[in-house]
């Protein structure tokens, strides 16, 4: 009659009903009628797991039947009504669906919060159970209404019954939200016992007492003695289960600052020990050791009844704000190295550096850079001066010169800069001027910015202003035969922001103006006539080879605005790293749009000794008159019609530039001690450049290394 699927349908429906019927024994814990209930459910488990899994339904309903009949007045009505709920489901199976709408009312006669179980039921056993629900709902209306209930507030009153049913579904947290939106519009015993109940279900046992004694309180007022009663056995219950925890704290930190769960504890409590809840808590604690920032941040877990005692370690995690200022205005990875370095806050701070540095590449261009850098500055007074010396001493045999019939080529240049600034307290200023000779350039520049802290210093405005003039001569011709003016204007505004205790954010933007000729006086552009096309990377000879006999100077447009957006993230990872991320992005009237990235993590080996890996990618168009192959027109009188504009120089073709490497700084004096300290500093790094359209180079490979010696007094 009823398939092949009956069987296997009874007995997963069986094994349902019997965890349903186990699970309302231990819903409902010992009472007088214990050892009938225990009877009674072991009987319709039998029921269930046996007649009802064979599908011996005739057998199941006489044998239920009995039960029901036996436990009167002997079982609890919850039991009895499990029962009913059993003989609905075996009807509700064999299609009886008035039988078993008749069961489930006697169900909720017995118990109103009877339930199918959650699973094994069938649509058949479902569509009866709620006829049968909506036919009790009208057959015995429940008085919900808040005033029957003791309520003013019907919406206080619907939010405590949402707090019930929250509960019921195990959903602690909800209970404890409706309780409380309740108790906000209207204070109740009841509401305020069951939230505390919840509460302690949440093992959030401070508030549960809490809330307890707050209706112990109320109950007394009111003269309410049982209550008072039921209250006070709750507190007896829940006292033992409170935790505690005391902190161990270290020596020689000063600003010592402590936080548990995110609460501020106040330096005069460090010392006590706290009742805190059970379960999971979060420790932070900051402050400072010799100069240095240092944090603490730990996950402990706590048992009811335990005392945890809480060791405060603290270790350098943080930056201080002139730390992340440092980090932000570093030019350089050794510079940004210098700014993580612990450092002693005294009234006069001095700086030196000597570097040397070195160039080469796959085309014979060699540089060496001996430079020296010394700055001093007052953290107190808010002044600093600063100076620094270099000089490149270049040599080369690259294909540019070689194209041009030039000798070896050589050059030095020599550079100075000087800065000066001044900031006492909220505003302040920075002077900055610099001078470069060559042999074929001067270079002058004078600047100043000015800068604002807002927001408790995590909030750095600035702005600045510099303007250059360059002369652009020719390397043994004097000025007054030939020399050219060119200068730049160049207007700067940023912030900076600090975002955490570990980590600074900096955005900014350039707008710079340039005028004056820059082309260069012995740069020399290939013309071709009509449909000749070298390829891309010829050698010279080719370019020789196939040029016009003409040799017109390179020409470039007289005027150029660059615009430039930039960004810098600084990250403190763990306790002993540093991320610097920097992104760049370009744009000017010639057509040049550029993109670059750089990279570098900074990693304390240990406490003397830091490594980096560093990564670099620039990638760039072209501008809008570069041509690798520029043509010239022969006229009938002899001259030719060129170009306008006119360069070889690939710094203005669309190329891309990778490096990569890193470095290290090992220090020879103990950085933890000493007002005097010495570290070494070196680096190297490998450059891969590839030119998209250009003659003579398409790809060139060079190595870039630094060592150097610097020094810090205090």
């Amino acid at each position: 009659m009823y398939g092949g699927n009956v069987g296997s349908r009874s007995r997963g429906l069986a094994l349902a009903l019997a965890c349903f019927v186990g699970s309302v024994a231990f819903a409902h814990p010992a009472r007088a009628g214990e050892k009938d209930d225990a009877t009674a459910i072991a009987a319709i488990d039998k029921v269930v797991t046996g007649d009802l899994a064979d599908a011996n339904f005739g057998e199941a309903k006489k044998k239920l039947r009995g039960i029901i009949d036996k436990c009167k007045g002997k079982c609890s009505s919850a039991v009895i009504a499990r029962a009913h709920v059993a003989a609905g489901m075996v009807n509700a199976q064999i299609n009886q669906p008035d039988e078993a709408i008749k069961s489930f009312v006697d169900a909720f006669k017995e118990d109103p919060n009877a339930a199918l179980p959650e699973k094994g039921t069938t649509p058949p056993m479902k569509t009866a159970f709620e006829a049968a629900q909506k036919k009790w709902i009208t057959d015995n209306p429940q008085p919900d209404d808040a005033q029957k209930a003791g309520f003013v507030s019907k919406q206080a009153f619907d939010l405590a019954k949402a707090a019930v049913t929250a509960e019921a579904a195990g959903n602690f947290s909800e209970c404890i939200d409706k309780d409380k939106a309740a108790l906000t519009i209207e204070e109740q015993i009841r509401t305020r016992m069951h939230l505390a109940g919840c509460e302690a279900k949440a093992l959030k046992i401070i508030d549960a007492l809490r809330d307890n004694v707050k209706a112990m309180e109320a109950a007394k007022q009111k003269g309410d003695q049982a209550t008072v009663k039921v209250i006070q056995e709750r507190v007896t219950e829940l006292l033992p289960r409170v935790s505690h925890a005391k902190f161990e704290l270290p020596n020689g930190v000063t600003e010592l600052k402590i936080s548990f769960d995110e609460r501020a504890i106040p330096p005069a409590r460090f010392a006590e020990n706290f009742t805190i809840d059970p379960g999971a808590h979060s420790v932070h604690a900051e402050g400072i050791l010799r100069g240095a920032r240092v944090s603490y941040d730990q996950k402990v877990e706590v048992k009811e009844t335990e005392t945890a005692i809480i060791k405060i370690t603290l270790k350098p995690a943080a930056l201080t704000q002139a730390q992340l200022e440092c980090l932000v205005g570093a030019k350089s990875q050794e510079e940004a190295m210098n700014c993580v370095g612990p450092s002693q806050k005294s009234t006069l701070v001095a700086h030196a550096r000597l570097d040397m540095s070195a160039y080469n590449d796959s085309y014979s261009v060699e540089v060496l850079t001996p430079s020296l850098t010394a700055s001093v500055s007052s953290p107190t007074a808010g002044w600093n001066v600063g100076a620094s010396y270099l000089l490149d001493m270049l040599t080369a045999a690259s294909p540019d010169v070689t194209s041009t019939a030039s000798p070896h080529f050589k050059d030095t240049r020599n550079a100075v800069t000087l800065t000066g600034g001044y900031k006492p307290d909220r505003w302040g200023a920075q002077l900055f001027g610099a001078y470069s000779t060559e042999a074929d350039y001067i270079s002058r520049t004078l600047g100043l910015s000015l800068t604002g802290d807002f927001n408790e210093k995590a909030i750095t405005p600035r702005i600045g202003y510099a303007h250059s003039q360059d002369t652009v001569g020719r390397a043994g011709t004097p000025e007054s035969v030939f020399s050219r003016d060119f200068g730049t204007e160049e207007f700067t505004a940023g912030s900076t922001f600090v975002m955490s205790r570990v980590s600074v954010l900096a955005v900014g933007g350039t707008l710079s103006y340039e005028h004056g000729d820059q082309s260069k006086p012995y740069r020399y552009i290939p013309m071709f006539a009509a449909g000749v096309n070298p390829p891309v990377g010829a050698s010279y000879e080719t370019v020789n080879a196939d040029r016009l006999a003409v040799k017109p100077l390179e020409q470039l447009p007289l005027d150029r605005v660059r615009f430039a957006v930039a960004g810098r993230y600084v990250w403190r990872i763990k306790t002993n790293a540093t991320l610097r991320l920097d992104s760049r992005l370009y744009d000017d009237t010639w057509g040049v749009r550029a993109s670059t990235s750089d990279s570098r993590y900074m990693i304390d080996i240990s406490p003397r000794l830091r490594v980096w890996p560093h990564g670099h990618l620039h990638v760039q168009s072209g501008a809008v008159f570069y041509q690798r192959v520029y043509g010239a027109t022969p006229q009938p009188n002899g001259s030719v019609d060129l170009p306008k504009f006119r360069t070889s120089d690939r710094e203005l073709s669309p190329f891309a530039a990778l490096t990569g490497g890193g470095g290290a700084r090992f220090s020879l004096t103990d950085p933890a001690s000493g007002r005097l300290q010495i570290g070494l500093v070196a680096t190297a790094d490998v450059l891969f450049d590839y030119y998209f359209n250009t003659f003579y180079v398409r790809s060139r490979l060079g190595e870039y290394t630094t060592l150097g010696v610097e020094a810090d007094f205090e």
